[in-house]
């Protein structure tokens, strides 16, 4: 049987890797290593080690996890962009690397409240750089400020749950009531607008964008192998580096994952000649965005780095809160990459839903109901600190 049949038949395609271009967390785990999931060590002392034992289970884009950590005090430190992990084919102005501070901060920020501290953030303490270049300037000092008695954030309880699910869902819309909660949990924000859709009529052209989006993100070798890189083909590969995604995102686990894993998938092969990673690309993306009934945007009226940063603390809140309310919720968003080839399909995204051409839909995410699936490699925090 070949490699392309089995695929057919299983219904899991590789090219599920590919799905996740923008912010994702979910991956394979072992019984003996979860890979960050069970929180910070029960016996650990330092407070800023706890906290960021939350922080980097954040969903981030590609689980590339771009963060370093300068420790500046016994109750402070500093986040900085990690210039080693940037995504330059498919996010060329580090646009999402951004959104993925964001929801490192918020997260952090939640866990701080868990753990009888106020997280005090300080934006680009050294000056805000343009939203085409990447200095190295801090993006947040924080400091964690105990308060005795106060009350933990609700998302809290959450943070060890929440994931990116890559799984078709139901095809059922979010109820009104359900839509309703969510627009009233982001508040109104005349800079930060969050917009849900359940129409059939939007439906029918988010399968035809999301599909067509896919079919120019695999057209090209750089932004290939840029997604292959984080592909972890194996148990050995997501042991050895605790980032990036596996096929346990398509639900695929037991004998069947093994199989695949073991005499189907090859790094060597794939590297070699990625038209098929691509093919199941584009047919994973049809075929979630065909299972999927309602799509949510995060737009901005302005696009500077502290734009990005609030955007993503706001979709991480966002997923946290569709994680307590039982819904699925899945980042689809190739078609807002600043690339030169997709320009043109974005601005008929923009057009088609009404969006004004100055404003930037900074997150496209998909929302619903499915089983879950397992959470995502995460490196120690130790890795993370700048020593």
């Amino acid at each position: 049987m070949n490699r392309r049949n089995f695929i057919k038949i299983t219904g899991l395609g590789i090219g599920t890797a590919a799905l996740g271009s923008t912010v994702v967390g979910c991956s394979d785990v072992t019984p003996t290593d979860n890979f960050g999931w069970n929180g910070p060590d029960p016996a650990e002392q330092d407070i800023r080690m706890k906290v960021l034992a939350y922080a980097i289970l954040c969903p981030n884009p590609h689980n590339k996890q771009p963060w370093i950590i300068n420790l500046t005090g016994s109750h402070s430190f500093d986040l900085y962009v990690d210039p080693e992990r940037l995504l330059p084919a498919t996010d060329p102005f580090y646009r999402q690397i951004h959104i993925g501070q964001g929801t490192f901060l918020e997260t952090l920020a939640i866990a701080a409240s868990g753990l009888g501290h106020e997280a005090s953030i300080d934006y680009f303490p050294q000056g805000m750089y343009s939203n085409t270049e990447l200095l190295d300037k801090p993006v947040a000092s924080i400091e964690l400020i105990e308060r005795p008695g106060i009350t933990p954030d609700p998302l809290f309880a959450q943070l060890l749950i929440r994931h990116s699910n890559k799984r078709e869902y139901d095809n059922r819309s979010l109820s009104q009531t359900e839509t309703e909660t969510l627009q009233s949990f982001h508040g109104k924000n005349n800079n930060h607008a969050l917009s849900i859709v359940s129409s059939a009529e939007a439906k029918q052209h988010f399968e035809q964008i999301l599909t067509d989006a896919m079919q120019i993100e695999v057209g090209d070798k750089g932004r290939d192998h840029e997604t292959i890189a984080m592909f972890r083909f194996n148990e050995d590969e997501v042991k050895q580096h605790r980032d990036g995604f596996s096929v346990a995102q398509a639900g695929l686990s037991g004998l069947k994952k093994v199989f695949v894993e073991n005499f189907i998938l090859s790094r060597e092969s794939t590297e070699k000649d990625p038209t098929s990673f691509g093919e199941q690309a584009v047919t994973m993306t049809q075929k979630a965005a065909e299972s999927t009934a309602t799509f949510a945007w995060i737009t901005t009226t302005g696009n500077s780095r502290l734009d990005q940063v609030i955007v993503g603390r706001e979709y991480c809140r966002i997923n946290l809160k569709t994680t307590a309310m039982g819904l699925a919720q899945h980042p689809m968003s190739q078609v807002l990459q600043e690339y030169p080839e997709m320009l043109p399909l974005q601005a008929r995204f923009k057009e088609t839903f009404g969006i004004d051409k100055g404003d930037t839909v900074q997150m496209l995410f998909r929302l619903g109901r499915a089983e879950a699936t397992p959470h995502g490699p995460r490196r120690l925090v130790t890795q993370i600190i700048n020593s």
